[in-house]
């Protein structure tokens, strides 16, 4: 038997994951305690939540044969597609994690320390001052950019169109329940398929190119991989690599707004503290490939066990990257990208809010984004 959980019916539950996803978790963890249960149209089978430390690292460090990461992102197939990372598990995806993370990692972040540094500060000239704007817009731009010079080694403004397009079509709340509740090749979920076909043309069209030589492209390219492997991989890439960065930044903005603080010399804890409080990820979930022993409950085969990140940190131990095999590959440069546009930031502007009142937390696509599109306006120092 499960651990207790809302009792409404699936469509519900995943309108309130989507709408009010803290307040959802809030309560469920208020009226249920731990573990409790949900149901939503974006996992095949019920899905259990903890945010309990010990157990969170338990899980993390579990054997793939009983409890699997990949199916759970399963939802996301269409877009990722089916050699994904995030879908991938087991031997495959340790392959594919091994051939992709040097570029992110160790002593080949240096080499892009300079680089996003002028590339924030080349797009902070873009900032209106003195006027609201939505920082969240202004970020995806920025990480957009960054991520393809990263794998591609340059810019490609039809590509970056069309990811973005595709994406914000997820962050429309209305068109995100449509889509999660009638998958079919109608309405904003047909027109969603529509956009991923042209980022496939596109995508393709720079596989085909002749070799640069020094890039994530060229690495995998060297790795045997298909067009199809190449495809899911590069896709992946360009969307997780921008998006959850984006949405980090902008929160980092919108607090930064509310409690000033010079990050020119050192903005680590300031970071820290924003990714506890404000997490990107809800939850990071496995499935149960065989009877798994949880908080006094014994969760049957084929269902999932969602340590959630957003409860966790409110414990104060923050997980944003999650953790195990499948930690996020991409957390130092993520860091890295974090710690150099906020410095920037920190040596051009003062930030002040547009409105007085905290931005709540909405799902846009599978991130936690500021509800207003983290509101700022930027005061140039003198």
């Amino acid at each position: 038997m499960l651990p207790p959980g809302p009792k409404a019916p699936q469509a519900v539950q995943t309108v309130e994951w989507i709408v009010r996803p803290t307040k959802f978790l809030k309560a469920a963890q208020a009226k249920y305690g731990e573990p409790f249960t949900i149901r939503t149209a974006w996992s095949d089978a019920p899905m259990v939540l903890t945010s309990d430390p010990d157990e969170i690292k338990r899980i993390y460090a579990e054997q793939a044969d009983v409890l699997r990461g990949g199916d759970s992102a399963a939802f996301m197939e269409p877009f990722v597609g089916r050699n994904s990372l995030l879908i991938l598990h087991g031997d495959e995806h340790l392959r594919q994690r091994q051939l992709v993370l040097p570029p992110f990692h160790g002593q080949a972040l240096k080499r892009w320390t300079d680089q996003i540094s002028a590339l924030a500060h080349e797009h902070l000239d873009t900032w209106p001052v003195h006027t609201p704007f939505k920082a969240h817009r202004k970020m995806q731009d920025l990480t957009l950019e960054i991520i393809q010079r990263v794998i591609f080694g340059s810019r490609d403004d039809e590509l970056k169109h069309a990811l973005r397009a595709a994406l914000d079509m997820t962050g429309s709340t209305a068109n995100l329940i449509a889509m999660s509740l009638v998958q079919k090749d109608i309405g904003p979920y047909g027109r969603f398929l529509r956009a991923i076909t042209r980022i496939d043309e596109l995508v393709y069209r720079r596989i085909d190119e002749p070799s640069t030589g020094d890039s994530i492209l060229d690495l995998l390219r060297d790795s045997g991989a298909t067009r199809e492997e190449l495809r899911d991989q590069l896709v992946t890439l360009l969307a997780a690599g921008h998006e959850t960065t984006a949405t980090a930044l902008a929160w980092a903005l919108e607090r930064l707004a509310r409690h000033p603080a010079d990050l020119r010399e050192d903005p680590d804890p300031f970071i820290d503290e924003v990714l506890r409080t404000r997490p990107v990820l809800a939850i990071t979930a496995r499935k149960t490939l065989q009877p798994y022993a949880l908080q006094g409950h014994t969760l049957p085969a084929g269902v999932y066990v969602a340590p959630c990140i957003y409860l966790a940190n409110r414990r104060g131990r923050p997980i944003p990257f999650g953790g195990g095999t499948r930690r996020c590959i991409g957390a130092a440069f993520a860091q890295l990208e974090l710690r150099e546009v906020l410095r920037a930031v920190s040596t051009r502007f003062t930030i002040t809010p547009a409105r007085p009142d905290d931005e709540r937390m909405r799902r846009r696509s599978i991130t936690l984004a500021p509800s207003r599109g983290a509101e700022i306006i930027a005061n140039p120092l003198a």
